[in-house]
């Protein structure tokens, strides 16, 4: 009795089937499409069964879900150019008409489309200023001297040809823009979904001549119908509790990168730094450690944004020597900062085309950054090499060190739409079936 019974469980082990992808239950799937970055992966694995299209189905993946990942095709980057491109310092005059090139990402790609020819002539018969640039949307001024009462803002679409002008407020006026940029907390935006967020700079009657007051102001536009949130700027006085006081001019005050949810601008007066968080009108002010900013000027060093983790990135040029630095958060303290990289730049430059000998006989400057690399050109003579911070591997023909000047990729950021069933309904409806279903 015991062998048969033996004999009878071999029988059933021997018969039984292999595992295959159809024991992996859908909530188990579920997460493994909710990791996959590339439109090409999520529509092949749409295509696989009925099964996993349902699942892959706009009803059945969650948005939220879709919305953690980039889902974006680079199509070209947008190139700002200060004429003339040398060390020499430029006038008002010749910063106001700065030059915007799109350079293809692929020569399949025709630049024309992408041409900003379709804006609106400024106030005064300016030239529209390129300032910032996220997803498929651009964002443009035109200004003079940086006050409001000049002031234009355009935020664009060049691939549809669409614009939003968007103009201050009357409590804005007379006051100083240090810069006004577009929020990057969402993966998604749209022409009728988007913020930006302008830093103004005021002075304070009765405190002290060199003491100012510095506030952040919030466009939300929203798409029709929404009824969470108004369109329109954000109310003063939410303003002024997030503003922060600081020493110095206008003048000295510059845009010092991006990383972690945060906008830094750098102080040249009293060596300080103050941070402003995307999408709200907080900011706050710190001190970076002498170790870390090396000789205090806006081009030795940069706040740069990684996208892998919640450290803040800082890029400092201390001598011939490129250091990145990180921390959890910036404004708790200046003394945990810690060095994660360094890289000694005539040694890694060596043997690049075009490399001098006479270079980095002065510290470096920092051209422009993006996420997860840096630009830079030595003193001497304007020579654009890239460094990628995980790595630190040096770049010279990199699509980013064509130009001088910063640069602004242009991605077009689309969620695959999967139906559920491509086939024609069974159950007797026209056209084909939008409902999860078992149709075969």
């Amino acid at each position: 009795m015991e062998e048969m019974m033996r004999k009878s469980k071999g029988l059933m082990l021997a018969t039984k089937l292999p595992t295959t992808m159809n024991d992996i239950p859908d909530h188990l799937l579920r997460l493994i499409f909710c990791r996959l970055d590339s439109h090409v992966f999520f529509l092949r694995a749409a295509a696989v069964c009925t099964r996993w299209r349902r699942i892959a189905s706009t009803r059945g993946m969650r948005y939220r879900d879709l919305n953690y990942h980039d889902f974006s095709t680079i199509m070209g980057h947008y190139h700002v150019i200060d004429p003339p491109s040398s060390s020499k310092p430029r006038s008002p005059e010749a910063q106001r008409h700065r030059r915007v090139v799109f350079i293809p990402a692929s020569p399949s790609i025709d630049a024309r489309h992408f041409t900003l020819d379709f804006l609106p002539d400024g106030p005064g018969n300016r030239p529209w200023q390129l300032v910032d640039g996220y997803g498929s949307l651009l964002l443009l001024t035109n200004q003079r001297r940086s006050f409001f009462p000049v002031l234009d803002m355009i935020v664009c679409e060049p691939i549809s040809r669409r614009y939003v002008r968007i103009k201050p407020t009357e409590d804005m006026k007379y006051c100083h823009c240090l810069g006004v940029f577009l929020n990057r907390r969402y993966n998604v935006t749209s022409m009728s979904s988007f913020t930006l967020t302008c830093v103004v700079y005021e002075s304070s009657m009765g405190i002290s001549d060199d003491v100012c007051f510095v506030t952040a102001r919030v466009y939300t536009q929203e798409p029709p119908g929404c009824r969470r949130w108004r369109s329109g700027w954000s109310m003063p006085h939410r303003a002024r509790s997030g503003g922060i006081h600081i020493r110095g001019a206008a003048e000295s005050v510059h845009y010092a990168g991006r990383s972690r949810g945060y906008t830094f601008w750098g102080n040249e007066d009293d060596g300080s730094v103050f941070a402003g968080t995307e999408g709200t009108e907080v900011l706050s002010q710190f001190h970076l450690p002498e170790n870390v900013r090396g000789s205090y000027h806006i081009s030795t060093f940069r706040f740069v944004d990684d996208g892998n983790d919640n450290l803040v990135r800082v890029v400092s040029l201390i001598g011939n020597d490129l250091m990145v630095f990180l921390k959890k958060e910036h404004n708790n303290g200046g003394s945990d900062w810690v060095l994660v990289r360094r890289l000694h730049l005539p040694e890694a430059t060596l043997g690049l085309p075009g490399y001098k000998e006479c270079f980095f006989s002065r510290t470096a400057k920092i051209v422009t950054a993006g996420k997860g690399y840096v630009v830079l050109t030595p003193a001497e003579e304007t020579w654009l090499f890239s460094v990628e911070l995980r790595t630190m591997q040096v770049e010279r023909e990199h699509i980013r060190n064509k130009l001088a000047g910063e640069v602004y990729p242009y991605e077009l950021r689309l969620r695959p739409r999967v139906s559920v069933c491509a086939f024609q309904c069974k159950r007797g409806r026209d056209g084909p079936c939008y409902n999860i279903c078992k149709c075969k």
